[in-house]
């Protein structure tokens, strides 16, 4: 009977963490704070960042809850008999516990498991495909986002994140295919505009400038729309650091937001040429320790492309 209740609040996690983004396969309740209490520091100046002010905050450390979890699942597997859909379930749950706290390579082991308890799970082929994209695997990428669309054409996030293998490995034209249909599926999306972006900047850099102008009326003025402004000259470096501070809730509000504005900071700083700027920007993020966003996750790969000098010059 324990067992049992276990297994279905297990079921009902996975359920939850399946509707949300695979970047995000959790969101943790967090307490909301006055932002008069967040724990800041303020901007202060940084050699060999353009002179620019940034935000300095204490990364992201590891959840005891997700850490416990993780416990709690490999207790269960260890000790209880168990059919082929509660494996595939549990080793779902711990492999997406594993990516939110950086442990890529558990992760991946647990993913791939999950294939041989339910080979048709769409998610475990999509998360394989990310975590391939990392490790510059990008032919097992490609495969298993292949994968993930034959179960399931209308899976959220896997043109996304194809769209994101093609980009690193320089197809640009299948990046630009994919950024775009997943930028139709909801037009109002910043990040979904910044993406397609990216890719049409590396086809033809005037054009996705003007595609950026036109598409950027159609995304409300929150602070993601900001991002934009930046790559389109409305808004500076020193401006995008600082809205990150308009109404935050809490400390992990801000070090979200501050992962994604310096990566996003980093692609602005190469497309200028500035390609030291771009690196400190990168590092900064990746000090964030927020393993699940797309912005960290592919950081290490922006850092290689820039020690390759593998893209194409600025405008």
């Amino acid at each position: 009977m324990k067992l049992r209740i276990l297994l279905s609040s297990m079921l009902s996690l996975l359920l939850v963490a399946c509707s949300t983004s695979p970047q995000t396969p959790e969101q943790e309740q967090r307490a909301t704070t006055d932002p008069a209490t967040v724990s800041i520091t303020r901007p202060v100046r940084e050699p060999g960042v353009s002179g620019n002010q940034f935000i300095l905050v204490e990364p992201v450390m590891p959840s005891s809850q997700r850490q416990v979890e993780i416990a709690q699942i490999s207790q269960l597997m260890l000790e209880h008999e168990l059919s082929d859909e509660q494996m595939a379930i549990l080793l779902y749950r711990r492999g997406a516990l594993y990516d939110a706290l950086g442990m890529s390579t558990l992760a991946r082991i647990d993913f791939n498991q999950v294939l041989e308890y339910r080979p048709g799970m769409s998610d475990a082929y999509n998360y394989i495909g990310i975590h391939a994209t990392q490790a510059g695997d990008f032919e097992t990428a490609f495969e298993a986002f292949d994968s993930a669309l034959e179960l399931d054409p209308e899976h959220p996030y896997v043109y996304l994140n194809r769209g994101i293998t093609a980009y690193y490995s320089g197809q640009y034209d299948l990046a630009q295919a994919d950024f775009a249909d997943y930028h139709y599926q909801d037009e109002q999306d910043a990040y979904r505009v910044i993406w397609l972006f990216f890719a049409e900047y590396e086809l033809e850099q005037e054009r996705a400038y003007q595609l950026l102008s036109q598409r950027k009326q159609h995304v409300p003025e929150n602070w993601e729309h900001n991002i934009i402004r930046l790559f389109t000259g409305e808004i500076d470096a020193q401006q995008l650091i600082a809205s990150t501070l308009e109404n935050v809730e809490d400390q992990r509000a801000l070090t979200e937001r501050l992962a994604e504005a310096y990566f996003y900071l980093a692609k602005y700083e190469m497309f200028q040429g500035y390609d030291d700027d771009a690196a400190n920007y990168l590092k900064l993020a990746l000090a964030t320790n927020i393993y699940d966003f797309i912005e960290h996750r592919y950081a290490p790969l922006e850092l290689e492309r820039l020690r390759n000098g593998d893209r194409i010059a600025p405008r």
